[in-house]
């Protein structure tokens, strides 16, 4: 496993398994009194999709990294996702309510940074 690989690993499951997997499949009731949402199951189930849609980018890069190559759209990708969230929840204030959340995405960004600006190093492998 490289660097970059376990970053993907680590974003992707805990992403489908915090946010994927629920928004995809938990009660309408609960996930409306989670975020303080209503208005219908449909947005959640959409939202739950788009995860589904950003975890399948991630996993694409995999078979970059397995060719030798660093995933440059893969990172680039991750960045803004993950960057956009971190913004959008300091600027918004929610980081207060979610600290572990906006830690979470927050250090995913530096990450994908860090490993972009040492890309070969990125893809040595780890053991």
């Amino acid at each position: 496993m490289t660097a970059i690989g376990l970053i993907l690993a680590i974003k992707i499951s805990i992403t489908a398994l915090l946010i994927g997997g629920p928004f995809l499949f938990m009660p309408e009731e609960r996930l409306a009194k989670m975020t303080g949402v209503t208005g219908g199951s449909s947005i959640f189930r959409l939202y739950g999709v788009a995860i589904l849609a950003l975890l399948t980018g991630y996993t694409s890069g995999f078979w970059t990294i397995a060719e030798g190559h660093f995933p440059w759209g893969v990172a680039a990708m991750g960045m803004v996702s993950n960057g956009g969230a971190t913004l959008v929840l300091l600027t918004s204030g929610a980081w207060q309510r979610k600290p572990a959340s906006t830690s979470f995405v927050a250090a995913v960004t530096l990450a994908l940074v860090a490993a972009s600006l040492n890309s070969s190093y990125a893809l040595v492998p780890l053991w």
